[in-house]
């Protein structure tokens, strides 16, 4: 199995409910930093108490992991990395994509293509580029 874990600056937390809520997921797993058991050889740095060491939110096409980088740490996404949700079920797909699309930018609308009954992407607001789909039978 492949999954998906993306790493954001500082704002995990935030797209954690984010995409439970875009999915209809239940809210996910969080565990900061600062919930980790105490280790005397080893204290934590003040800088990273509010971050997001592990996330998961669990969706109906898959699970989405997620972490805060290191402070001082920036990485961006970018459009050589795409997230794709595949389902049978259109109404949850398109609702998804709609979640996601209210926030970020259409990059093409849902729509039947050569390859899939239903296909669109989309760049949501932390960045992050997605593809949703139903699988074509026949591929």
């Amino acid at each position: 199995m492949i999954e998906v874990f993306l790493v954001l600056n500082g704002n995990a937390a935030e797209a954690a409910n984010y995409y439970s809520r875009a999915f209809r997921a239940q809210e996910p797993y969080m565990m900061k930093y600062s919930d980790m058991p105490e280790d005397p050889d080893c204290p934590l740095d003040e800088t990273y108490k509010d971050l997001v060491a592990y996330a998961m939110v669990d969706t109906f096409a898959g699970q989405i992991a997620l972490s805060d980088n290191d402070p001082g740490v920036v990485t961006e996404p970018n459009s050589s990395f795409w997230i794709s949700v595949s389902s049978e079920d259109e109404e949850k797909l398109r609702e998804s994509f709609n979640a996601l699309a209210a926030d970020g930018e259409v990059i093409m609308p849902m729509e039947p293509a050569f390859f899939s009954p239903l296909y669109g992407q989309v760049k949501d607001k932390f960045g992050f580029y997605w593809m949703f789909l139903i699988p074509d039978e026949n591929m």
